[in-house]
């Protein structure tokens, strides 16, 4: 969805953070005074804000439903069997 939309988008990371997805991006290639209009930047913003909000109720470690989970040092967003499966660590 994202190149369907944003064809040039230039990806700067995609991680976890608080136990939901984060995908930061330009909707354009970087360089120096701009990269892209406001519109493009908000039409991208909205367009990555669904798939965070679907994050939080997505297991981590094998896809299927799962909630977050504060028993670790880092919060992570597991089913209950993956609960059971991941270490103390966290490491999935």
């Amino acid at each position: 969805m994202v190149v369907a939309a944003f064809p040039e988008y230039e990806l700067l990371a995609v991680k976890q953070k608080w136990a939901a997805l984060a995908f930061q991006a330009f909707p354009r290639p970087w360089k120096p005074g701009g990269n892209g209009t406001s519109d493009e930047a908000a039409g991208l913003d909205s367009l990555v804000a669904e798939f965070t909000a679907a994050s939080e109720h997505i297991c981590e470690r094998c896809g299927n439903a799962g909630t977050l989970r504060e028993t670790r040092p880092i919060e992570l967003t597991l089913c209950d069997a993956c609960e059971s499966c991941v270490g103390p660590d966290g490491r999935l």
